[in-house]
């Protein structure tokens, strides 16, 4: 009697273990490939994309979806503060000097 017990609980045991795999959520994809290729051009904020001239508000503060360097066509889009006039605070860049 024992042994059919343990038998039972062991069969109990491997059934539910085979039946708790099944409960796997099933896996989806969340960007395209052609997205991926083009993350330069998205601003990304809790995991919501944001296209250029994106206004949002980020811990008390206005921010703007906007090229990292307004001089350069190909820039990659980055969060910027905005002023209470609604102007593009850039950040400061170190003067450099260079040697060739």
């Amino acid at each position: 009697m024992r042994i059919l017990s343990i038998i039972g609980v062991c069969f109990i045991c491997f059934i539910y273990s085979v039946t708790s795999f099944s409960n796997t959520p099933k896996t989806t994809l969340l960007l395209n490939p052609q997205q991926a290729i083009d993350q330069h051009s998205i601003c990304w904020f809790e995991d919501k994309r944001y296209s250029e001239g994106a206004i949002i508000l980020m811990a008390n503060v206005r921010v703007i979806c906007t090229a990292k360097t307004p001089s350069h066509n190909n820039s990659p889009l980055t969060w910027l503060m905005l002023n209470e006039q609604n102007e593009i605070i850039y950040p400061n860049v170190p003067k450099t000097i260079r040697v060739n």
